[in-house]
């Protein structure tokens, strides 16, 4: 099997299982809750030399998957969606030990059901629907340079180079384009848009007013950059304890917005509101509950935690 028709056949079938779960296609993509819905057990625990493992169902035992805890979330939430994707498949016991195979493989070498899966994850995670509307959100019909691409994968909870792979086969990123747009360091992405070449965010969002009643899916330590000229000089805002207004923005003139800085665990769905110092002018969007240490499964990394049909755990 080749990876045009991997894709094929996991598009069709990521379809489907949203389909069945009642999965919107036009909103971030709550993996974790697919987890529990497809009765999968999931166990997340530090793996240092693991970072996914499927184990199907046999006789008197659930399906199940063993996830490396100490990745960060883009990473862990694809890791998941990598191993729905051999469940759906109906694939043998199946096992990653590198963070990013393309990085540890040659394409043409990979196994079929290893390129099922992992196409189903892009597919899973980024339905084509969801891709435009968030670029339209980002007041874009298709990238135009890495920074675009960096910001989809955050509203989008995607990595970078995930993001700009799906991109390629979306056929919305040229194949030259996207090979030289790999060659970018997220950092430097990072560094230009906070505007700091020291202790820069380790995630940094660039808002709009296209992108107000957003949802975001925000983690501890996010900078979040809203450019805002008809917000005037010191507005005001109304947030979550864990969200910090900088007192002296890096990336926005006096007077053209403001800065955030996420620096706790948001434990529920909040509104952020920034409104102008005469109230005439407001912009709001939705943070989403973080992951408690950016692992998306609730404990520490060396902890084990068994998210199923009987589990509260959320992402």
């Amino acid at each position: 099997m080749n990876w045009l028709m991997a894709h094929r056949t996991a598009s069709i079938a990521a379809a489907n299982l949203r389909r069945r779960l009642g999965v919107s296609e036009d909103s971030y993509i709550d993996v974790f809750a697919a987890l529990r819905r497809c009765g999968l057990a999931v166990m997340g625990q530090n793996m240092p030399n693991l970072f996914g493992v499927y184990l199907p169902a046999g006789s008197g035992r659930h399906g199940g998957i063993f996830l490396n805890a100490a990745m960060g979330e883009a990473t862990l939430r694809h890791t998941a969606a990598h191993e729905i994707g051999h469940a759906e498949f109906g694939h043998e016991r199946c096992l990653a030990d590198e963070p990013d195979s393309f990085l540890g493989m040659p394409r043409d070498k990979w196994p079929e059901q290893e390129k099922q899966a992992e196409a189903f994850a892009a597919w899973f995670l980024m339905p084509i629907r969801l891709v435009k509307a968030t670029l339209t959100r980002l007041g874009l019909d298709i990238p135009r340079e890495a920074a675009d691409v960096y910001q989809l994968s955050l509203h989008l909870g995607a990595s970078y180079l995930g993001a700009l792979r799906h991109l390629k086969h979306l056929r919305m990123v040229q194949p030259q384009v996207a090979d030289g747009w790999a060659k970018v360091q997220p950092g430097r992405l990072r560094t230009r848009l906070s505007g700091q070449r020291v202790q820069t965010p380790p995630r940094v969002w660039d808002l709009t007013a296209l992108t107000e009643g957003s949802r975001l899916p925000v983690e501890q330590g996010d900078r979040l950059i809203v450019r805002a000229p008809w917000l005037g000089s010191d507005p005001e805002f109304i947030g979550p304890d864990a969200v910090h207004m900088l007192a002296a923005p890096y990336a926005v003139a006096p007077g053209e917005g403001a800065e955030f800085d996420v620096t706790g665990v948001i434990d529920t769905e909040s509104q952020l509101t920034v409104t102008s110092f005469d109230r005439r002018q407001a912009w709001s969007v939705t943070l989403m509950p973080t992951p408690d240490d950016h692992r998306g499964l609730i404990a520490a990394p060396s902890m084990q935690v068994l998210v199923g049909p009987a589990s509260g755990v959320r992402r």
